[in-house]
């Protein structure tokens, strides 16, 4: 056997050179979700953020809306957060609700999911959890419901996804951040509340950062890490896991263990969430480090993470950054 194991070198040379190339086909091709399944698993459910800049040229681009549609299903993505802000000054969900329609129907028809995306920087969302500005995001979010009242049902938002950051208002301090988390709480039983009110089936979740964990608040005469009162008040959430290495202290697998065992024990789906924007420090995004880096620290994740039931998946931010890799 050794002898006719090591009569045909050449053969093994190419063999191993084709397989080689095969794997770089797949992560050019779009392979990501594939690559990060574990043998006899299916591929991890993935999500994409899509800002402003993203989603008007989806609103105003028809036949870009088909082709990022057919790109995203192709990449395995699932699910778009997408946000429905203003286009060159226009309010499209009141001005001109057809446009979108049209784009959700497009992207319906690809088989995805879209969330309506609420909360961005033009936004200055920080403010919303402040009791004088409660009526902006409430307002806000009476816009998706009363698109989606008038929408026909394959144009509607699927959900609604909140990405708002209490700890970017200039008053977050050691000293107020307490107060100002027991703020956004409150804020977001709100809004919550105001969603299943009026649609009971519409999916709400939330962005938060990793470090939640690590912070107590005392709301409602009890005092529990922030991210657990968050989890209870959302359907999912999506951790904002944002390291470029899976495995370590610092990465990807230790920063969302207590999230995931939280979510196991209430039944809640937890998304983790990656940066391919540029950044500061390098170690938070895959910006500039390729597909295949990105396919392989989340093959490493996804084994880390398949023994936890609440596992719902990546996603990756955002639109704009994402498909360049590609």
């Amino acid at each position: 056997m050794a002898a006719l194991e090591g009569s045909h070198p050449p053969r093994r040379r190419r063999a191993a050179r084709l397989v080689a190339a095969t794997i770089r086909t797949l992560l050019l091709l779009g392979g990501l979700a594939l690559i990060a399944a574990p043998p006899g698993q299916a591929p991890a459910p993935l999500a994409v953020w899509a800002w402003e800049g993203a989603g008007c040229r989806l609103f105003n681009d028809p036949a870009q809306t088909t082709r990022a549609g057919a790109k995203l299903r192709r990449r395995g993505v699932r699910t778009l957060y997408l946000h429905p802000g203003d286009c060159g000054g226009a309010d499209l969900l009141t001005e001109d609700p057809g446009k979108v329609q049209a784009v959700l129907t497009r992207l319906h028809a690809r088989g995805l999911r879209v969330e309506a995306l609420l909360g961005s920087g033009s936004w200055h969302p920080k403010q919303y959890l402040l009791p004088e500005h409660r009526g902006r995001m409430q307002s806000q979010i009476q816009r998706i419901l009363d698109y989606n009242r008038n929408a026909a049902p394959d144009a509607r938002f699927d959900g609604l996804h909140l990405d708002m950051e209490p700890y970017a208002h200039a008053d977050w301090t050691e000293g107020s951040q307490e107060d100002l988390a027991r703020l956004y709480l409150e804020r977001a039983s709100e809004w919550v509340a105001q969603v299943h009110d009026a649609d009971s089936n519409l999916q709400v979740g939330a962005a938060i950062p990793f470090w939640y964990d690590g912070l107590e608040v005392m709301w409602r005469e009890r005092r529990r890490p922030l991210n657990q009162w968050v989890q209870d008040l959302f359907g999912y959430v999506v951790v904002m896991d944002y390291r470029h290495r899976a495995q370590g202290q610092d990465g990807i697998i230790a920063l969302a263990q207590e999230e995931l065992n939280y979510g196991d024990l209430i039944g809640r789906p937890v998304i983790i969430g990656l940066e391919t924007a540029p950044a500061v420090p390098a170690k938070v995004t895959f910006h500039g480090r390729g597909p295949g880096a990105l396919a392989r620290e989340m093959a490493v994740a996804r084994r880390a993470f398949a023994r936890h039931s609440s596992f719902g998946g990546f996603a990756l931010h955002h639109l704009g950054s994402w498909m360049p890799l590609y």
